[in-house]
């Protein structure tokens, strides 16, 4: 069974919409950084890099969210499209194993001639995406349409026609 690594610290867990609640206060003269900060419980120095990138323009989320987007691969619009596709194609062949969804999400980066890692290229597909973790719209749980193995497909058809 595959492990899933479970957090230990809360650096980075405070809402978007807190932080620029705080930043609103500072900006405005309301509170100063370290009273704003105490008051809501964030590190004064992050607060301030987020008033900072606010000035600037750059925030789209909180933490991590600008690391995980710059080595992203696809759009949020290229993912909903796939999402659709792989959707469509799994109602009409009654399911669709994890690994075609990788080759369907490689030949698509492929055909809109978006760089990929070398290591899809080598596979001729894509890497262990969680799609049925990030995209609910996949998750086999919301649909009747299993995105899974033949085998799992075969023996949940069984149990279907079971009364």
């Amino acid at each position: 069974m595959p492990r899933k690594y479970t957090r230990k610290t809360t650096w980075g867990k405070t809402p978007l919409e807190e932080m620029e609640s705080a930043a609103s206060e500072v900006k405005e003269g309301k509170k100063s950084i370290r009273a704003a900060a105490r008051e809501r419980n964030i590190d004064k120095s992050s607060l301030l890099r987020f008033i900072k990138k606010k000035e600037k323009g750059e925030v789209k989320s909180v933490a991590w969210g600008a690391v995980a987007e710059a080595m992203r691969i696809l759009t949020d619009e290229m993912e909903e499209e796939l999402a659709k596709h792989l959707k469509q194609l799994a109602e009409q062949f009654h399911g669709l194993p994890p690994v075609k969804c990788r080759q369907l999400a490689f030949e698509y980066a492929e055909k809109n001639k978006i760089p990929v890692p070398a290591n899809w290229t080598k596979a001729q597909s894509a890497g262990r995406l969680g799609y049925a973790r990030d995209h609910m719209i996949l998750s086999s749980e919301e649909s009747d349409v299993p995105l899974d193995n033949v085998s799992d497909k075969e023996s949940s058809e069984d149990e279907r026609n079971d009364p």
